[in-house]
């Protein structure tokens, strides 16, 4: 070995949620560890995305709680406000939270961390910047990042990606959003709730498409009572630009009709893409396509010692699920006989919006599809009915629980108040292959989102059970003085 090579046992290419999460497992069982990124140690999600528009959200609350302050009986004279400070506000988080994760803070546990740009020269060693690093193992996680919009006057400068967003000095009075999945509406929504004027436009016929239908009609009917304009099915045909406004033209997919949408600025969510294009995975051969990188269930590349975890895998963009798939990818790598292939599995999801829309497993059409419509059971329960919420003036959502006709959870939908983390006392039971009903027999605080929503659910599903119980209702018909009006008690929960 020549004096510009070092050996590890394992690389890391990376440093996000994914690089952070298998350096710091491989570290843990003594292994010698690099980590390498080509930016700056946080990755797209701490960075770009996630951290700073869950900051911007914390600041719409945060304004349409003052905006809101007679709804809770206080006489406060709002003349208005300045959002010029928020950007400054949200890139002084990511400094905050940058701190953390410095090289400097791995490199104190015994994690190597060099900056700069790693490309494979064999499937064995990289090269970062003049020096070559050998290793017996690798990790790449490199995340992903914005795709190339085919949009003819997307180039323009008041066209921005989310992280040219952050990039801002002020708020603008108004703004296009282009593409209604999760990060579009959580953007939308937050802008809107700070003030400006916000529009939608979604090619396909729903926004946030992958959720269940029946909670995405009642938050739709929510944002547009807000002022929230929302456009689907249309596709957009060209952007223009000129004296500091921005005009979309879209054409309406159903009657071909041609608009025109106009904004001081415009923002573009959708397209992800792998960022793989400085790895030259050819040299080290591995397989890839424009999706991402090729791995198998135990997240294996198509070389042995090459695996991959998060969003270069194009598997999922869940901040959770790339933890996931980090460790399973680490363990598989590093102890194989122990942890040949651990799978996935479920994860709770969170779009946050305000207030938030949580869930995990089937929607209700999902759930019939695989099972049929009569073998399942779906339990609603609406915050217009929860005492706690009507006392923080909280009481729309609505939470949706779809369980097969045993009682056991395959798929739950919230979206209101505490809807983040309400989810995963639900999560647990179904982990757990806990029924619904379990949760009658636990204890909740009064008055809480925990005994107002979950409580209640559970106590629904009880009573389900109590009335199909054959004992029950042959000892209600029979016995004197007794009469059965289960049903009337699902009525007043």
């Amino acid at each position: 070995m020549n004096n510009n090579e070092a050996c590890y046992d394992i690389i890391i290419i990376g440093g996000g949620i994914a690089g952070l999460a298998s350096a710091s497992f491989a570290n843990g069982l003594g292994k010698k560890v690099l980590l390498v990124e080509k930016e700056r140690i946080g990755g797209s999600c701490t960075l770009k995305t996630c951290m700073p528009t869950k900051s911007l959200i914390r600041s719409s609350v945060l304004a349409n709680s003052l905006k809101r302050a007679k709804d809770y009986g206080l006489v406060y004279e709002l003349s208005g406000y300045s959002g010029d400070q928020v950007f400054p506000y949200i890139r002084n988080v990511i400094e905050e939270v940058n701190k953390i994760d410095s090289p400097e803070s791995f490199n104190s546990i015994g994690i190597d961390t060099i900056l700069g740009p790693a490309e494979f020269l064999n499937q064995r060693q990289i090269k970062v910047g003049d020096r070559i690093y050998t290793s017996k193992k690798f990790i790449i996680a490199t995340g992903s990042k914005q795709a190339k919009i085919n949009i003819t006057g997307a180039e323009h400068s008041n066209v921005l990606s989310i992280d040219g967003l952050f990039k801002l000095s002020k708020l603008p009075a108004s703004m296009i959003v282009i593409g209604g999945g999760p990060a579009g509406v959580e953007l939308g929504l937050a802008l809107r709730l700070l003030g400006l004027e916000v529009t939608i436009l979604e090619a396909s016929k729903d926004i946030l498409n992958r959720e269940d239908q029946e909670i995405v009609v009642k938050f739709q009917e929510y944002v547009t009572r807000l002022g929230m304009e929302v456009v689907t099915g249309c596709k957009i045909s060209h952007i223009e630009c000129a004296d500091n406004q921005v005009k979309v033209i879209a054409v309406d997919q159903t009657d071909k009709a041609t608009h025109t949408y106009i904004a001081e600025k415009a923002l573009i969510t959708i397209g992800r893409t792998p960022d793989i294009e400085s790895l030259n995975l050819e040299n080290a051969g591995v397989k890839y396509s424009v999706r991402g990188i090729t791995v198998n269930p135990s997240l294996r590349t198509s070389r042995r010692n090459i695996f991959a975890a998060g969003d270069v895998t194009g598997m999922t963009f869940n901040a959770s699920m790339v933890e996931r798939q980090a460790l399973i990818a680490a363990g598989n790598a590093l102890v194989p006989v122990i942890n040949p292939e651990r799978k996935l599995g479920e994860v709770v999801s969170v779009i946050y919006t305000e207030p938030p829309m949580a869930r995990f497993g089937m929607t209700e059409k999902e759930a019939e599809n695989r099972y049929g419509k009569n073998k399942i059971t779906v339990y609603r329960y609406d915050y217009s009915r929860l005492r706690r919420a009507k006392m923080e003036r909280q009481a729309f959502g609505l939470a949706k629980i779809i369980c097969r006709n045993n009682g056991k959870i395959i798929g739950a939908h919230l979206w209101g108040e505490r809807s983040e983390e309400l989810i995963h006392e639900l999560f647990l039971l179904s982990v757990t292959g806990k029924p619904l009903k379990y949760l009658h027999g636990i204890s909740h605080a009064y008055p809480t989102y925990g005994e107002g929503v979950l409580k209640r659910l559970g106590d629904m599903a009880y009573v389900d059970y109590m009335a199909g119980n054959p004992f029950v209702r042959i000892g209600l018909k029979l016995l004197p003085g007794f009469e059965n009006k289960l049903s009337l008690i699902k009525d007043k929960l």
